[in-house]
């Protein structure tokens, strides 16, 4: 049986992980933090308690893709958690900007750049559910 090892246990080594694993291959993955995940963990970065997503670009573009259907990983216990805001980021200032579920919510948040944003992501949501 060929085998590989995977150097990392971020959401790219994982699914490459499980697309060898699934092909045949005998997989061993490597991390050197203390826990699995990469830019998918969570921890307690400001207060104890709250959670804050670390490097978290891969969960909204997760969670319908061909990969995660080919694999069906809700069945092996994945569950989304889609919040309505979706991130956020802080500006100078002490401003921030947020992004929700709703494109009109947000544009309506983002003063008079609004209506641009409404123009480039409003038409990418009529292709998704």
């Amino acid at each position: 049986m060929p085998s590989a090892i995977i150097v990392g246990s971020g959401p790219n080594g994982l699914a490459a992980a499980l697309t060898l694993a699934a092909g045949g291959v005998d997989v061993t993955v490597l991390e050197a933090s203390d826990s699995i995940g990469g830019g998918t963990r969570s921890g307690e970065s400001t207060l104890p308690g709250l959670l804050h997503d670390q490097c978290s670009g891969f969960h909204p573009l997760a969670v319908d893709t061909g990969f995660s259907r080919q694999f069906d990983l809700e069945s092996h216990g994945v569950r989304w958690a889609l919040p309505e805001v979706q991130y956020s980021h802080p500006l100078d200032g002490g401003r921030g900007a947020a992004v929700w579920r709703s494109v009109d919510r947000t544009a309506t948040h983002l003063g008079t750049d609004g209506d641009s944003y409404r123009r480039m992501f409003g038409p990418l949501t009529e292709r998704f559910p």
